[in-house]
């Protein structure tokens, strides 16, 4: 869902306005080429000695000399227009790397928290008991005690940290890369 919803990241959808805009470049360019032709009638009151004014024009636009005026300018707007795709293709590549670097990191954190939680705490405990338990026999010192409990600990604090750094992921995987629709 994430990948599909990749295209309606705003950091993608400009390059959508960019392209229409470059398309437009090249079609008002194209357009250039064709004969153009206008009118105007222009009308005016002066003094009664002079009497009034009436004038009418006609303009012609001939696209002379095409291959060397408006050809290069198309030919320019093309170009615009292709590397405005390219542009868009290496940011979509961009924005996937990155989100596929942002998945692996979720993963392994997960893995992670889950190596802890369901190995290293049972373990640190397991060993923590011992220590207990040797302790009240006479076998172990009060030091090899304290010791035990605070690996115990220490394993459990990383369980936390490893809680945090999956939430953290998955908020900041959602947030940059979710969309309404998910």
């Amino acid at each position: 869902a994430l990948r599909a919803g990749l295209l309606q990241l705003p950091a993608l959808t400009q390059y959508d306005a960019m392209e229409r805009q470059a398309n437009a470049d090249v079609d008002a360019a194209k357009a250039a080429k064709h004969p153009d032709w206008g009118f105007g009638v222009d009308y005016s009151r002066r003094d009664p000695r002079f009497g009034d004014y009436l004038s009418a024009k006609v303009t012609f636009s001939l696209p002379l000399f095409a291959s060397t005026r408006q050809d290069p300018i198309i030919d320019a707007r093309v170009e615009t227009a292709g590397s405005v795709r390219l542009e868009r293709t290496a940011k979509l590549r961009e924005v996937e790397a990155s989100l596929d670097a942002r998945l692996a990191d979720h993963v392994m954190h997960h893995e992670l928290l889950e190596r802890a939680r369901d190995t290293l705490v049972p373990l640190a405990k397991q060993r923590a008991d011992l220590e207990t338990a040797s302790y009240g026999a006479g076998a172990a010192s009060l030091s090899d005690v304290l010791s035990a409990l605070l690996a115990l600990a220490e394993a459990q604090t990383d369980v936390v940290d490893h809680q945090a750094d999956v939430a953290r992921d998955g908020a900041t995987i959602v947030l940059t890369y979710g969309n309404e629709a998910q």
